[in-house]
């Protein structure tokens, strides 16, 4: 009976160690499991630290405004020449004198019969470079561009590209006057 006793004894405790061997080996693996997706989220962390600290550290560069020389500032005679056209209104050798504003934020055009064109321009290297801002009473746009490398003379020179209905485009060439005050 005794040698019973032991046997039960013993089977009893191989059978318990069975059942936490496998209760430690479930736990282990839940233990693995949870300490990748741990990794995973430091490793997405650290990620975003890096980007918060890019983005704190990266100097913006301030916008600058360039207004335009104080030369071409004030009232303008403007003379264009139609030079090539693929428009029906307008003819190569057609004239027209307009009057130029430029204020430090534009371009006001006044043609002979009081129509008005608004212009917003840029400098690139030694051109100014206009474009109309686009109206709801005109169907056209266009863009201007002139060089400023004889801006001391009191004369500006370059072309003007009109696009009109039906994409048509007639290109003019530009002398602009300073009206003497």
């Amino acid at each position: 009976m005794r040698t019973l006793v032991y046997i039960l004894c013993i089977l009893a405790v191989i059978s318990c160690n069975d059942e936490k061997e496998k209760s430690l080996e479930l736990r282990e693996q839940h233990l693995l499991e949870k300490e990748k997706a741990f990794a995973t989220k430091e490793i997405e962390y650290e990620k975003l630290m890096a980007l918060r600290d890019s983005l704190e550290n990266e100097t913006i560069a301030p916008v600058v405004e360039e207004n335009f020389p104080e030369e071409i500032l004030g009232s303008w005679s403007g003379k264009m020449i139609c030079t090539e056209t693929s428009c029906a209104e307008h003819v190569v050798g057609d004239q027209r004198t307009d009057s130029w504003e430029f204020t430090p934020d534009g371009l006001k055009m006044v043609n002979k019969t009081g129509g008005e064109r608004l212009f917003t321009g840029k400098i690139s290297g030694n051109e100014l470079v206009l474009a109309s801002d686009i109206s709801s009473n005109t169907t056209n746009t266009s863009e201007i561009v002139l060089s400023l490398t004889d801006l001391q003379t009191g004369r500006l020179k370059g072309t003007r590209s009109l696009t009109g209905k039906n994409d048509c485009i007639a290109r003019f060439s530009v002398e602009l006057e300073k009206v003497k005050k």
